[in-house]
């Protein structure tokens, strides 16, 4: 083996992947950094395997890379986890494989015994979503390691580790905050819940009552979208452990915490407010529907809800302003509620629930504006100089 050669090859490989890195970093294209880590990994880890002075590193030196892609995730929590868990699994596999052969050495016994008890193994909770290596692991100890299984067993999961340990380096050295994913998602989530108010309030301004069919049309799937924001937002937290750039990112973190707990509070009011009425506004309904001279109030207050909603998740976006006017909607239909002679309870206690869903709803948004205030104030104070 030329080590100078294969040193050069290496070091030529490694900065270029070191540039695209750099430029992936950027959080725009996330599955693309990932990649580039797991490919700069595989190729440090493969050079490794052949430089050990070991013959089966010389034999199975692919079982590095292989490591590599074991612990190619984005964070260095789960990247370490997840070798840990491999590494267990391989090597209980392997020994499972070597006590097998040693107990029975008929193969028509031995690898549904191996395969069977090796599914049984892998239920335990140590190894994680790595569990299926197991079997896997004690078949291929069997099968490819059939003339020597015990070294083979040991450069498997040797190898395997060496190259999931340099994952967890590449990992630590250029760390990822999934900070764009996270936006993404939130952007995603306040458009579905703003388009979802701007329909109510067109539902609520139509001639006649929608039908429950053209109700069902105008529903938004936002518990989909919900759940990609909290997924999307543990793993920003879960990418904060041991990460050199979590200090550079603070910001950016409690900015979108902050908006995603907003969000999150915001789908609440507004799948609440979108079951109230669809259920009494619907065409051919026989109880209290919303009174008349409150349908344009409550659709004002809707589509300045929705002003306010859909700025959420996007950077140095102001939505005090919206805020401030929905504020404003929402004392004019409680002042309008309050002077309206209803025909009957059924509906006055209507209109005032949802008077006090829009409230809710205003509650939501101006509680993360009072987050940023006091976000701002505490960075203010950071870099005010001292009297």
């Amino acid at each position: 083996m030329d080590l100078a050669g294969g040193a050069q090859r290496m070091g030529w490989m490694a900065r270029h992947l070191r540039s695209a890195l750099r430029l992936a970093g950027t959080g725009r294209w996330p599955r693309l950094e990932m990649a580039l880590k797991a490919a700069l990994a595989a190729l440090i880890a493969w050079q490794l395997a052949h430089w050990l002075p070991l013959a089966v590193a010389e034999q199975y030196p692919y079982y590095a890379p292989l490591g590599a892609v074991v612990a190619a995730y984005p964070s260095v929590r789960a990247s370490a986890s997840e070798s840990v868990h491999s590494v267990a699994a391989i090597i209980a596999g392997a020994a499972l494989a070597l006590l097998a052969e040693w107990i029975l050495p008929n193969e028509g016994v031995l690898v549904p015994l191996v395969v069977g008890v090796g599914v049984l193994i892998a239920g335990l909770p140590i190894f994680g979503s790595a569990r299926s290596w197991v079997p896997i692991a004690a078949l291929f100890v069997l099968v490819i390691g059939a003339q020597d299984p015990l070294s083979y067993a040991a450069a498997y999961a040797g190898l395997t580790l060496l190259g999931a340990a340099v994952a967890v380096v590449i990992n630590l050295l250029f760390p990822t905050v999934p900070l764009v994913q996270s936006s993404w998602a939130m952007t995603s989530l306040a458009s579905i819940l703003a388009d979802q108010l701007d329909d109510l309030a067109a539902g609520l301004r139509s001639d006649d009552p929608p039908s429950a069919e053209q109700w069902r049309e105008r529903l938004r799937a936002i518990d989909p979208v919900l759940q990609s924001v909290r997924t999307s937002g543990a793993d920003v937290h879960q990418s904060l452990r041991v990460n050199a750039r979590a200090r550079r990112e603070r910001g950016n973190i409690e900015r979108q915490r902050s908006e995603a707990i907003v969000l999150d509070s915001v789908a609440t009011r507004t799948a609440d407010l979108t079951d109230m009425l669809i259920d009494v506004h619907v065409a051919g309904q026989t109880h209290a529907d919303i009174e008349d001279r409150l349908k344009e109030p409550i659709a004002r207050a809707l589509c300045t809800a929705a002003d306010a909603v859909r700025p959420l998740g996007e950077e140095s976006a102001p939505r005090a302003p919206e805020v401030g006017m929905l504020r404003q909607e929402v004392r004019n239909l409680s002042q309008a509620v309050a002077a309206l002679e209803m025909p009957d309870a059924l509906s006055r206690e209507m209109a005032g629930a949802v008077v006090t869903a829009l409230r809710r709803l205003l509650g939501a948004l101006a509680s993360g504006l009072e987050d940023e205030d006091e976000r701002a104030r505490e960075e203010e104070e950071a870099v005010r100089p001292a009297s």
